[in-house]
């Protein structure tokens, strides 16, 4: 994603995490090495090329680059998201201190940062994205970070889905940034003001 943000194993167990919208069951759980095969499959999807994996990746080359999160060896926390049992989607989160480049980019230097994505097509648009957002916040990300009172996530400005998704959450727009180029929106949500989502 440009951040060259590491990803690391939840500290909260590996236990599922369970919770439910209106018809399914959304659980989130670590990413494991034995998921690095289907997670370089799901990564070069075409859909996911354009604001997410912007190259085609391998296998190696995940390991390579996801392997020390899942081995707790970084400040990120990475996480699948499953529907009724079945991944459809990752997220990650890290405390932004830990990462001053970062930090300097988008202007801030407290706070927790949250990227996701949904790497099964026709699950999108379904109001999956703000189900899985809002409860990975409320159950996973701010859980990971009690001292922490805001969330920061950042979206290109041609990725209007993404960054709507955000705003139907919670998330206000903070202000314009530039990440590899790419000119971004940064969009933050305080704890306790999540718009409980109805998908």
């Amino acid at each position: 994603m440009g951040k060259e943000i590491a990803k690391r194993q939840n500290d909260l167990g590996n236990q599922p995490i369970r919770t439910m919208t209106q018809r399914h069951e959304i659980t989130f759980r670590p990413l494991v090495e034995t998921d690095f095969k289907a997670f370089t499959e799901w990564l070069n999807r075409p859909h996911l090329r354009r604001f997410f994996q912007k190259k085609p990746t391998t296998e190696t080359a995940v390991a390579a680059y996801y392997g020390p999160s899942v081995r707790g060896e970084t400040p990120t926390h990475c996480h699948l998201a499953l529907l009724d049992g079945q991944p459809f989607g990752y997220l990650q989160c890290y405390r932004i201190a830990a990462y001053p480049a970062w930090a300097a980019t988008i202007g801030e230097t407290d706070g927790i940062g949250v990227d996701l994505l949904i790497f099964e097509p026709d699950m999108i648009g379904k109001g999956l994205g703000s189900a899985m957002l809002t409860r990975y916040l409320r159950d996973v990300a701010f859980a990971l970070f009690p001292d922490e009172r805001r969330c920061f996530i950042g979206h290109e400005h041609e990725n209007v889905a993404g960054w709507r998704n955000s705003e139907s959450v919670g998330f206000r727009f903070v202000r314009d940034f530039v990440e590899d180029g790419a000119p971004s929106r940064l969009l933050m949500l305080e704890r306790g003001e999540m718009a409980e989502s109805r998908g």
